[in-house]
């Protein structure tokens, strides 16, 4: 009995083992699997993963991680699904396999289901199309990683028109939708801070990151942003101003300048002091999510869209609002200092 006890103690054990060795070597299947899938080339290239969709062409739009702040990347995958769309391929943004700061440790829920992909934290996937859609699709192809240039016509600080804006505004409106979570909450940030007010002068006062950052638009000074809202508003007879700022000193001076119930303002966490040798500044505000950060700076950025005028500087939430606004603004006035070298 104690030998039948013995062997039997010794066949679950080595089933246990086997079962163990089994599970690793999944896991380094998988990771080699992955390895070939979503590789960490550079350049452009053609991938094979399985027969479906032998007909259709997929292009995956990913950014070098970690990408950059949300609207930057949010442009950087407009330029790119416009140049698949010109090329009759079908765009999936992955930043799952390619993450950017804005990715958790945990799935995010978007009113569809769960997702680790940043880019489906916020916006629907262009052509409705995931990456789990594609795990064995045919013909795929990899985005190049870093060029944003591909077919970079919709933005250029020098060359906002009425035309490239009401492209920009069909474009996002028919591929970069919100998903059902965002648009929820954008909703709701609008009933709570505009309700049924009108004549809304919006600024956006960019700070911290923007004032050093290369290649990047000099913005204006919390003096300089304060100075030309004073006298757009008492000019255009604006009733309110809606301030957007991720600085704390901006709202402060605001505060003194006008009269409260002129303010209109988000209640979200913001940046007392920064320290440039640290970017971007979404990571300074030690927030317990950044996906919420996220979601509380698309919703300004989109707010000040739906403003009756802009003065801002010119960096991608001013290209967002002006975009989405499509040529609806009664005044607008964007600083131009040049760029930081």
């Amino acid at each position: 009995m104690i030998i039948e006890y013995m062997k039997n103690v010794l066949k679950i054990k080595i089933l246990f083992i086997l079962r163990k060795i089994k599970k690793v070597l999944l896991d380094i299947i998988s990771a080699i699997k992955y390895f070939f899938k979503y590789t960490i080339i550079e350049k452009l290239n053609i991938k094979h993963f399985g027969n479906d969709f032998p007909d259709k062409i997929f292009y995956i739009v990913r950014r070098c991680p970690p990408g950059a702040g949300l609207l930057s990347n949010f442009h950087y995958v407009l330029n790119h699904a416009a140049y698949a769309i010109s090329k009759k391929y079908i765009p999936i943004v992955d930043m799952e396999n390619y993450k950017t700061f804005y990715n958790e440790n945990f799935p995010i829920e978007t009113g569809k289901g769960e997702t680790l992909n940043a880019w489906e934290y916020y916006f629907e996937q262009p052509f409705g199309y995931s990456l789990k859609n594609i795990e064995n699709a045919k013909n795929v192809i990899l985005a190049d990683l870093n060029d944003a240039g591909m077919a970079d016509y919709f933005l250029d600080p020098y060359h906002i028109s009425k035309s490239r804006i009401e492209k920009y505004y069909t474009f996002v409106s028919q591929y970069c939708k919100f998903n059902q979570i965002t648009a929820e909450h954008i909703d709701k940030q609008k009933e709570i801070l505009f309700g049924n007010k009108t004549n809304i002068l919006g600024v956006l006062h960019r700070g911290t990151d923007m004032k050093t950052a290369k290649n990047h638009q000099t913005p204006a000074s919390i003096e300089q942003t304060l100075q030309k809202v004073q006298q757009v508003f008492q000019d255009e007879k604006f009733d309110y101003i809606f301030l957007c700022t991720e600085e704390q000193k901006a709202v402060d001076e605001f505060f003194m300048a006008f009269k409260k119930e002129h303010i209109i303002t988000s209640d979200i966490q913001r940046i007392k002091e920064y320290d440039s040798g640290t970017i971007p500044y979404i990571i300074q505000k030690k927030s317990l999510s950044v996906y919420k950060e996220g979601l509380n700076y698309l919703s300004d950025m989109y707010l000040l869209s739906k403003c009756d005028g802009i003065v801002a500087p010119k960096v991608n939430g001013t290209y967002f609002a002006l975009g989405l606004n499509n040529n609806k603004y009664r005044f607008s006035y964007l600083f131009d200092f040049g760029v930081n070298l």
